[in-house]
């Protein structure tokens, strides 16, 4: 059994920036997090559905880094995203085949084999809301393992109470600043970071780095420098590589230094291919 287990999706995604640049790869927030935790030294990995169209040469680039195929298998298309990013660093997401399918492909209780509740760690990313806020609560108590949290920004508008409870289950809760300060109702990180119920508490803050609440204490913990092709998994791949060295150490600033060192090299390149191709050349 693997100390980390990263559950979310596996999806094909299309970046689309603001200079008119599109570009599409394989993505999903589990593989960048999985890929992530391996190049931070740690031993994770991966549970999310795999759709029945999945590409065979996909299929054998996630084998070659270790990633196993056995996998929840659903009769459905693979999820297939299209992020807008805009000129400020936001983005939005479009779900090509709408959220009942998206949903549908996120990993429920049901998906969730005996032994991974054996983990010492699991990181749930974003999925569908309905799925992360049934399974959570699932793992909470039917595992002893420390949870690990990251929130999908599509989901905060009127779920604000739902989401400040489900941080405030898990042992480290690691949102972006838009769902950071959303949920807290403030323009600042760190007022944000202290308003949630959660032991530690990691508030990413894109190129400008990430804060640290760890213990009452406050650190703030700046990006690694990075020429950005792709940014689509910058997020998941810190949650990733934070997750195994917390889990490793329990220093949520070491965590974090290690986790900006990650994302950066995860942004170099379309999708999860910069990680893929780092994994598999170890």
């Amino acid at each position: 059994m693997s100390d980390l287990v990263c559950v979310g999706n596996l999806t094909i995604d299309e970046s689309a920036q603001p200079d008119g640049t599109r570009t599409e790869a394989l993505g999903g927030d589990a593989v960048f997090a999985t890929l992530a935790a391996r190049l931070a030294g740690g031993d994770a990995e991966w549970l999310a559905p795999i759709g029945a169209d999945l590409p065979a040469a996909l299929s054998a680039r996630l084998a070659a880094a270790g990633l196993s195929l056995d996998q929840p298998r659903r009769d459905l298309p693979t999820v297939r995203n299209t992020i807008h990013y805009a000129a400020d660093g936001s983005r939005s997401w479009d779900l090509v085949h709408g959220e009942a399918h998206f949903d549908r492909m996120s990993v429920h209780p049901a998906d969730v084999p005996g032994h991974v509740l054996a983990a010492r760690g699991i990181l749930v990313l974003a999925m569908s809301l309905r799925a992360q806020l049934s399974l959570v609560p699932w793992l909470r108590a039917h595992s002893t393992a420390k949870l690990y949290l990251d929130l999908q920004e599509d989901y905060l508008a009127g779920h604000e109470t739902e989401l400040r409870a489900l941080a405030a289950e898990c042992d480290v809760f690691l949102p972006s600043e838009v769902e950071a300060t959303h949920l807290a109702g403030t323009t600042d990180p760190i007022a944000a970071a202290r308003s949630f119920d959660c032991p530690v508490v990691v508030v990413k803050l894109a190129e400008r780095g990430c804060v640290v609440l760890e213990h009452g204490v406050v650190t703030e913990v700046a990006a690694e420098p990075a020429e950005a092709v792709d940014p689509t998994g910058a997020g998941d791949s810190f949650c990733g590589a934070f997750a195994a060295v917390h889990l490793a150490t329990g220093d949520a600033v070491a965590a974090a230094r290690a986790a900006v060192r990650v994302a950066a090299l995860a942004v170099r390149g379309p999708g999860v291919t910069p990680l893929l191709d780092a994994v598999v050349a170890r």
